[in-house]
């Protein structure tokens, strides 16, 4: 027997509707896919505990297509609203109001180009290194773990990062990336 999961609650696996409009209709896309979940059980020894919100991978609730074509509830469904998720993929925890990332994950709010206004009109300023309007392997650190602040990184800092290391995360309305500790290069 294994101990190495913590039993969630989640309201819904979608994230399909935005104030009254529907924004997805798939069960494919993984943008609309609800990653944050009530920590219901934990075993002492974590960090987590009952009551916790957690940030986890968005396949832990997403639904697939059985060998029919009928929809099948993830592979770490339980029992109604209720699911099981590994430690590996709990990615950050909230208590009190406070999110903290848990070791090895840091999240980093994206930095954008600056936006000048030339006779009424918004010029973004971007260059081959733009990615969706924002500055393409940077970013500034939002919630970091114990081992990078150890290296002296602080909140508020200005990385740069790895190539292909950024996972996007909604949390409260931010967007955010996801990475390791070990892609965070230097402090810019």
């Amino acid at each position: 027997m294994t101990i190495n999961y913590i039993i969630v609650e989640i309201d819904e696996a979608y994230k399909n509707e935005i104030d009254g409009i529907i924004v997805n209709s798939t069960i494919e896309s993984v943008a609309h896919i609800n990653r944050i979940a009530k920590v219901v059980e934990a075993p002492s020894f974590t960090i987590l505990r009952k009551g916790d919100d957690v940030v986890v991978h968005h396949n832990m609730f997403r639904l697939r297509n059985g060998m029919r074509g009928q929809r099948v509830q993830s592979d770490y469904h339980i029992e109604d609203n209720k699911y099981f998720i590994p430690f590996t993929e709990v990615y950050m925890y909230r208590r009190g109001g406070e999110w903290n990332a848990i070791r090895p994950f840091v999240f980093l709010k994206p930095v954008d180009f600056e936006e000048e206004v030339s006779n009424g009109f918004t010029i973004t300023k971007t260059d081959s290194n733009s990615h969706k309007g924002k500055k393409k392997l940077r970013g500034i650190v939002k919630y970091l773990n114990d081992e990078i602040e150890a290296q002296g990184v602080k909140v508020g800092d200005e990385v740069l990062f790895s190539y292909f290391s950024e996972y996007e995360f909604n949390i409260d309305g931010e967007t955010l990336y996801k990475m390791s500790t070990k892609d965070i290069l230097a402090i810019l």
